[in-house]
């Protein structure tokens, strides 16, 4: 591996550079930044092209084999997209603060993007949190900060480690998040057992109105704080939140009470709600409205400004009737399992006179939301799997650290030697639990962190129990059986079929589904064209397979209005459809 360096940039013209799914015009508008050994950070590079009257909107990191490093952050004003070049490995470019002594301190915050309207793309990086001596984020880290109305963030096949405050955090109004293919892990703060959050809206409080979240095929391993706190006190248009592995939470992994459209299906959730709810936890913040232990699933009747936000006339007598029947929240086909070590502890613990420490069971779904789920039609929870255990690998049970489980090496105490830790002393442990850090080994002189992660080398996320989910697809994130982004496998007998589908919704804006599927094994591609005939972007482009359904949701949010055409081409065989862009 080679030495932790800095950077050099070069600017090629004229040349096409085409990355996983996305198309970029490597020219004026794009700048390529390579990692060498130069005494530049990298906010050093965009800060200083950003400042400028004409700067680029793409930045390509082209190293995956040298790091990275930022000092103060990344600060941008306009519509952009930071993309890497992955390695022949797979690796993503990695980005981690700079443990230099010839530089100033590292900064807390990485990116931080702040144009009202802007659209911003993430794409194929390793985002670190921590640097040699592993404080420089203790307390503050956050990895991705929106501050804006109307952004649209995109995430895509990101990784983000060890954030000890936020891995993303947003605050304005109207704002939309679009997160696949990302995995969160180790979002553990030593000092604190509500920071190390995966997804954090930050004016909860100022109740300013949200667009959407949507959250698909991630995997969540080893987190303090929220999975996503994205439904505080304001209104939310929509959570959607599907095929996702959530592996050891402390706290609740949702807040999304007032959710008033809410998909959450095929997922998995283990050790979710692990540290349970102290007595003096709630109707403070866990439970704002109504008082009683939270759950995994925890809803609530909306207030009159959610119910407004909503669209609902708060003027009319019957007002809570009406908005409770427009709330549209389908919890369905996931699985829910809390190992017995945990339980047991905070059992034993709430059946104790701890008085104001007492800790009560979360679990699945609490009596008001089943209360709440039997008296509305339009709330479904339908063929949930509450206490089947996925029979994960031994590296997750190390995880929870349950009495004489070994915990590896450099991952702390475990999930329950560490509840024990922090409820026992005012809420507040010292010391890191998580699965298997892949930071780099500084000590060695490596300064990259482990790939491939050791999930994916170890199988401990791949379950061991037949377990298929409705929509044919595994459980959870897909990628631990080798099943790739968009993939659906088919049944054997389903014929093999040359076929393009109608891209739906059509027209469209900014986002739509296309799918296909091949009668023959071998590279295809899926590309969408202009009007003049213009490539604009590679949907797809790999060795398909028979009895696979390929689907991708295409986010145009970067395009002008207009008819564009995408064409699915295998060998002689092509199909071209129309699709409608209306802003």
């Amino acid at each position: 591996m080679k030495r932790f360096t800095y950077l050099a940039l070069f600017l090629v013209l004229g040349v096409l550079f085409t990355l996983r799914g996305q198309s970029f015009a490597q020219g004026n508008d794009t700048l390529v930044i390579y990692a060498t050994p130069i005494t530049i950070s990298l906010d050093s590079v965009i800060n200083h092209d950003q400042a400028q009257a004409t700067h680029h909107h793409v930045y390509v990191l082209a190293s995956a084999d040298t790091p990275y490093a930022f000092v103060s952050g990344v600060v941008v004003n306009d519509n952009v997209t930071i993309v890497g070049k992955l390695g022949t490995n797979g690796r993503p470019p990695c980005v981690e603060p700079d443990p230099s002594t010839s530089l100033p301190t590292a900064h807390d915050h990485l990116f931080t993007f702040t144009k009202n309207g802007s659209v911003v793309i993430l794409k194929n990086l390793y985002l670190l949190g921590i640097a040699t001596d592993g404080s420089i984020n203790e307390g503050d880290g956050f990895g991705v900060t929106v501050n804006g109305d109307s952004i649209h963030l995109i995430v895509n096949n990101v990784v983000f480690e060890q954030w000890s405050q936020f891995a993303i955090n947003y605050s304005g109004n109207w704002d939309k998040l679009t997160i696949t293919n990302t995995e969160f892990r180790n979002l553990v703060n030593p000092g604190s057992d509500y920071t190390g959050e995966a997804i954090r809206f930050r004016n909860d409080l100022n109740r300013d109105p949200q667009d959407s979240v949507v959250i698909k095929d991630c995997t969540f391993l080893g987190i303090n704080g929220y999975v996503a706190c994205v439904g505080v006190t304001g209104y939310i248009r929509l959570i959607d939140f599907e095929h996702n592995t959530v592996v050891g939470v402390y706290k609740n992994p949702f807040f999304s009470m007032n959710a008033t459209n809410w998909i959450n299906q095929h997922n998995i959730y283990y050790a979710a709600y692990a540290g349970g709810m102290a007595n003096g936890e709630y109707p403070w913040w866990d439970r704002i409205w109504a008082p009683g232990a939270g759950a995994v699933i925890d809803l609530d009747t909306l207030n009159k400004p959610i119910a407004g936000a909503f669209g609902i006339d708060t003027s009319a007598s019957n007002w809570v009737s009406v908005a409770e029947a427009a709330r549209n929240i389908q919890i369905s086909d996931n699985i829910y399992f809390m190992p017995a070590s945990i339980t047991s502890y905070v059992t034993a613990w709430d059946d104790t006179a701890h008085g104001l420490d007492s800790i009560y069971t979360c679990g699945w779904i609490n009596a008001y939301t089943e209360a709440m789920f039997a008296n509305h039609s339009n709330f479904h929870a339908n063929g949930n799997l509450v206490g089947t255990d996925p029979g994960y690998g031994a590296g997750i049970i190390a995880m929870i650290g349950a009495t004489g489980t070994t915990v590896p090496s450099g991952d702390g105490i475990g999930l329950l030697p560490w509840l024990m830790e922090s409820r026992t002393s005012g809420d507040v442990a010292t010391q890191f639990w998580g699965y298997q850090q892949a930071i780099p080994d500084f000590s060695s002189g490596n300064w990259e962190p482990t790939w491939p992660l050791p999930e994916a080398t170890s199988n401990d996320l791949k379950y061991s129990a037949s377990l298929t989910a409705t929509d044919g697809q595994y459980y959870g994130d897909t990628r631990w059986f080798g099943v790739p982004l968009g993939v659906k496998p088919l049944p054997q007998s389903v014929p093999a079929e040359f076929q393009l589908s109608n891209n739906y919704p059509n027209p469209f804006n900014p986002s739509t589904n296309i799918s296909f599927t091949v009668d023959n094994n071998g590279p295809a591609s899926l590309k969408i064209y202009n009007l003049l005939g213009q490539l604009v972007m590679t949907v797809y482009e790999g060795n398909a397979q028979v009895h696979q359904a390929y689907s991708f949701n295409v986010n145009m949010d970067r395009f002008a209005s207009g008819v564009y055409f995408y064409t699915l081409q295998q060998a002689s065989n092509s199909i071209t459809k129309k699709l409608l862009l209306l802003k």
